[in-house]
């Protein structure tokens, strides 16, 4: 399969498959690199910050926070320091939530959406230079493998039962 003089994970996957992991972890981490440093430069929110933007805007200007936090695969506690800061700088609010009251969630204020508005182009501008042209042609191919990787790896963090009987997170992951 792989290299059997190697003692590391490139010793069990193949070359196509090293390639491909190395390749993702490679992409998403100098991807994320990028779009956070341009972020913090003209925008002066972290990647994480506009993404909670992004959510709330997107599910119509609020959500419950633990709805929020597996969005963004984030912990509670990760997501609500975050909302923190940008209550701090009056992007975003929160309450108790409307559907049952016991929950609280976060809201986009005025301010966050003007704060959106300001770097939602150039961040789709950005992720298209580094991304999305890049991948030409096998842009919806893909997109459609990396989702349906994360749908697979959400599954699990449900607790669903998994269709894959060489998946060694099974049904107990």
């Amino acid at each position: 399969m792989g290299d059997e003089r190697l003692d590391g994970t490139g010793r069990f996957l193949s070359s196509v498959e090293l390639r491909a992991w190395t390749g993702l972890l490679d992409t998403a981490r100098i991807l994320d690199a990028e779009l956070e440093r341009d972020l913090a430069t003209n925008h002066a929110m972290t990647h994480r910050e506009y993404e909670v933007l992004v959510r709330l805007d997107g599910h119509g200007g609020s959500m419950r926070m633990t709805t929020l936090a597996a969005q963004i695969e984030a912990s509670t506690p990760l997501v609500s320091q975050t909302v923190a800061r940008l209550e701090d700088r009056a992007w975003v609010g929160r309450r108790k939530s409307t559907e049952d009251r016991r929950g609280v969630e976060a809201f986009l204020t005025p301010e966050g959406s003007a704060a959106l508005r300001a770097a939602a182009e150039p961040h789709a501008v950005l992720v298209r230079a580094l991304l999305t042209d890049v991948l030409g042609d096998d842009l919806e191919a893909v997109g459609e493998a990396l989702t349906r990787v994360a749908d697979h790896l959400r599954g699990h963090r449900r607790g669903d039962s998994c269709d894959d009987a060489g998946c060694p997170l099974g049904e107990d992951s």
